[in-house]
């Protein structure tokens, strides 16, 4: 069980900012932040795992929209859903101050746990907005992770 303090409250209000969306149930928002420790032992995980598979369900959607080509469908997923792309946009929008980070790694986000980490802000979002696709992808369009124009 997570509880907010106000200096994670002050992360929260940042990250909310940051991806254009106000939490109902902000519990979903402070677990999506949480990293996993030995206290969090699964920390955002479950919310990354959903929130993987609504980023793909999304980029898939909005291919098939456009009539793009399966493989063209693909090529996207590969770049947009992928580790990389996901760490570097959440370092470009600055939700590296925003993550609850485990003790140890002092001050250190590592590309692996950022990425991790906007995927379960969008499984947050999903799940807080009683599963909106619409919601989820207006975060994804706020954080850069979009079909291209």
């Amino acid at each position: 069980m997570f509880h907010s303090t106000s200096g994670e409250d002050g992360k929260m209000e940042i990250t909310e900012n940051i991806i254009s969306y106000r939490f109902t149930d902000r519990l979903q928002l402070r677990q999506a932040l949480q990293l996993a420790d030995s206290i969090h032992q699964n920390g955002n995980k479950n919310l990354a795992l959903l929130g993987d598979t609504v980023i793909k369900l999304v980029l898939v959607k909005e291919g098939l929209r456009r009539h793009a080509t399966r493989g063209r469908i693909s090529n996207i997923l590969s770049e947009k859903a992928s580790n990389a792309y996901l760490a570097q946009q959440g370092f470009s929008k600055g939700l590296a101050a925003c993550v609850f980070n485990n003790k140890s790694q002092g001050n250190n986000i590592y590309a692996g746990p950022m990425a991790s980490t906007l995927e379960a802000i969008v499984g947050a979002v999903f799940k807080d907005s009683n599963e909106n696709i619409a919601a989820a992808k207006g975060v994804m369009d706020a954080m850069g992770i979009s079909w291209p124009e």
